[in-house]
């Protein structure tokens, strides 16, 4: 039998580069001329029908296209017989060879190089488009089944043909009616089935039977509370929990056990477990050890606020006090509330490992921060009787504090003023809650300022209205019109 070969033209062969040749024979992307074509493609017989063909000498494999032909995809493994494709690996179905095989191009419209493009005779250009910026020109939403087709006028809108001239149909697995345009499945049915694949997937991270049904069983109840759908894209989101468990003990343990591994912060990134653990009976969600636990948490971030190492006199006074919370004289919050503006002190003032705050620095602190005047009381006293010192911890009058925020307050003005780039809205509503307090000695949070109505008053000036009353202020410098 002979092997008839298309011969087609081309201006160069590929393998001796002469010219305005005809091509005999295409291989991998490269055509040869007839006398190339003489040369590399020697006659053998097929390894699988035994029928003699030209064969190119650097084939390991010998086998012809008539049986090539017959070879199920290599990628899918379904029939591609009809509208398949041959190519250096095998024979393709034509799905595949479209996605993974097909040499990509630059497409004309978002530039991305893909391989689904191609010249549409439709568009008002002859230049290659991929298939997203087809459809883009002819394609929208269908209101009934929400795929995204060519639709057209019906009584009911804008709906594709499908949904147009079937309707409804029933579902092949719920039996439950759906829009024909949706294919065989309906939606739940389609969300169903890809959160079991993924389900099936995710079993063979464990190790342990005891965690990977637990976590199966957290799945289902997540896609009976919230439905499949977010269950099939949230449970991800979830899955490092069920490892570390896994990891650690094997199974989920006690709340308690829980809390110590993972911290309050950590169980709050895992809440939906957690809630599930609850509604579930499988732990007793206990007060008592979160907030201890979260006290240990804020002081560990607390003491982590010095770049450098730890001040001596710093850890020396948390030892102090931790040693009397085992004393049980006071509680682990009065520890995180008598160190909070010890730290503050220290990270305000920058002042090094070694030294010790001076009075000067301690009064300054106060005017800034007199509603830490308690806790800072007992850290004095530990200095002066620890390293022999002469501190003293003194309340600031009102007047002094009230003239210290002011100066601060218009501090903070001045550095907006100053910025050199143009006011963000960030810059511009911190602007208006420090004039508030400035000028009109009211305290105003940045989210209550995005609700809140303005209005101008002048070039230069703008009206806030909180609480039904109103408040006039300048206006931000980069503001002004």
């Amino acid at each position: 039998m002979k092997n008839t070969v298309k011969t087609t033209k081309k201006s160069r062969c590929d393998c001796c580069g002469k010219r305005n040749t005809i091509i005999q024979r295409r291989f991998k992307g490269e055509g040869y001329c007839p006398n190339c074509y003489r040369t590399w493609f020697v006659k053998k017989p097929c390894d699988k029908c035994g029928e003699s063909n030209r064969f190119h000498k650097k084939e390991s494999v010998n086998i012809c296209r008539k049986c090539m032909r017959l070879e199920p995809c290599i990628r899918c493994g379904r029939d591609a017989f009809k509208n398949g494709a041959n190519t250096q690996y095998g024979r393709v179905c034509q799905t595949c060879y479209a996605g993974y095989f097909r040499d990509k191009k630059q497409c004309f419209e978002c530039g991305e190089l893909k391989s689904n493009v191609s010249s549409y005779s439709t568009l008002m250009h002859n230049q290659p488009v991929c298939a997203s910026c087809y459809q883009k020109h002819f394609n929208e939403t269908c209101e009934s089944c929400r795929r995204y087709r060519k639709l057209i006028d019906t009584d009911n809108g804008r709906i594709c043909k499908k949904c147009h001239e079937q309707g409804l149909i029933p579902c092949c697995n719920c039996n439950k009616l759906m829009p024909a345009g949706l294919g065989e499945r309906c939606w739940d049915c389609y969300w169903l089935d890809r959160l079991a694949h993924e389900i099936k997937l995710n079993s063979y991270l464990f190790s342990s039977d005891s965690v990977k049904n637990d976590y199966q069983e957290f799945v289902s109840w997540l896609s009976t509370n919230k439905g499949a759908k977010t269950a099939k894209l949230k449970n991800n989101n979830f899955i490092e929990f069920f490892i570390r468990c896994d990891e650690l003990w094997g199974e989920i343990p006690s709340y308690k056990i829980l809390v110590h591994e993972f911290k309050p912060e950590g169980l709050r990134h895992n809440l939906t477990v957690l809630r599930w653990l609850v509604d579930t009976n499988r732990v007793t969600e206990d007060l008592a050890v979160k907030s201890y636990v979260a006290e240990q948490e804020r002081i560990i971030k607390l003491l982590n606020k010095f770049n450098s190492e730890l001040p001596r006199e710093v850890s020396q006074y948390h030892k102090f006090l931790m040693k009397r919370h085992h004393a049980k004289e006071i509680a682990l919050k009065t520890v995180r509330m008598n160190l909070q503006p010890v730290v503050g002190l220290y990270t305000t003032f920058k002042i090094e490992a070694g030294y010790t705050p001076n009075q000067e620095q301690i009064d300054a602190y106060l005017l800034q921060r007199s509603g830490q005047y308690n806790s800072l009381i007992g850290f004095i006293s530990f200095l002066n009787q620890e390293y022999d010192k002469n501190l003293r911890c003194n309340r600031p009058k009102q007047d002094e504090v009230a003239k210290a925020t002011k100066k601060q307050l218009e501090k903070t003005l001045m550095e907006i003023t100053s910025k050199s780039e143009p006011l963000t809205a960030k810059d511009k509503l911190t602007w208006c809650q420090v004039a508030m307090a400035l000028f009109h000695n009211t305290t105003i949070s940045i989210k209550s300022l995005k609700l809140a109505k303005t209005k101008d008053f002048g070039s230069d000036m703008q009206i806030i209205i909180y609480r039904n009353k109103e408040y006039c202020i300048p206006k931000p410098i980069g503001d002004k019109k």
